[in-house]
């Protein structure tokens, strides 16, 4: 198995669409109908657009019923928390386009330039206009998506349930101070972070922060529900030790 994409649900598959357009993500065809895709939610019908920058792609999901709505002021450790780190070669470029577009910032006071022993990079965390999270990281590479970053509060039991899907730990550091503060937008930020990767594809990260906002697992058709889609032979959905879910798809 391998990690294909993440898949989110959307309140207005047009304007969400165009919100992403607006990140550099590329429309792969029109929406289309997922009747599959619907009876595995749970819900009576179900549209999916499908975007993609550069080697990755995202599945945005309009489910009719539409879910609950992202929590409001949830914070940036919350247990329900998932973002998609984006990449650009200048932030500082990317991150006014993105409020310009509609977004909402996360992190207090701009791109943060986080120190060497939380990974030197420069980073932004920002909401699309349904309140889901995504970053940007600055970054000399191709464009794309580099990892998910899940909030995880038993990281060690997530462990073996990633590595059983192709996703083996590869690095954790330590992220904490005024930097990190700022980028996630809590005061006294304190995080362990477990990089997970496969043979190809993009990485998950474990955020495991030393204190959790604690929120209920989101039903399916929520907009907070998002879904880490894994190829697998036969269509399921699990959820990890921390409820998010898992997506398994034939492609």
């Amino acid at each position: 198995m391998s990690l294909l994409r993440v898949a989110r649900n959307v309140s207005d598959l047009d304007r969400l669409t165009a919100f992403y357009i607006a990140l550099g993500f590329e429309p792969q065809g029109g929406a289309e109908a997922d009747v599959p895709l619907a009876n595995l939610l749970g819900v009576s019908a179900l549209r999916r657009q499908r975007l993609r920058l550069g080697a990755q792609t995202l599945d945005l999901t309009a489910c009719l019923p539409v879910g609950a709505a992202y929590p409001a002021n949830a914070p940036g450790n919350a247990s329900l928390f998932q973002h998609i780190a984006l990449l650009t070669p200048d932030i500082h470029a990317a991150a006014p386009r993105a409020l310009a577009a509609g977004a909402q910032p996360i992190s207090h006071g701009g791109p943060v330039r986080l120190p060497p022993e939380s990974g030197g990079v420069t980073a932004w965390k920002f909401r699309d206009p349904d309140g889901h999270p995504l970053e940007y990281l600055q970054r000399d590479a191709p464009p794309g998506y580099d990892h998910s970053g899940i909030v995880a509060t038993r990281p060690d039991a997530s462990l073996p349930v990633y590595a059983a899907l192709g996703l083996h730990l590869q690095a954790e550091q330590l992220n904490q101070g005024p930097e990190q503060a700022r980028l996630d937008g809590v005061p006294g930020a304190s995080a362990r972070i477990l990089t997970l990767r496969g043979a190809e594809g993009p990485g998950v990260e474990l955020l495991a922060y030393s204190h959790t906002a604690p929120y209920a697992p989101p039903h399916p058709p929520d907009l907070a529900a998002d879904r880490l889609v894994f190829k697998g032979p036969h269509p399921a959905l699990q959820r990890d030790p921390d409820g998010h879910l898992i997506e398994i798809a034939p492609g």
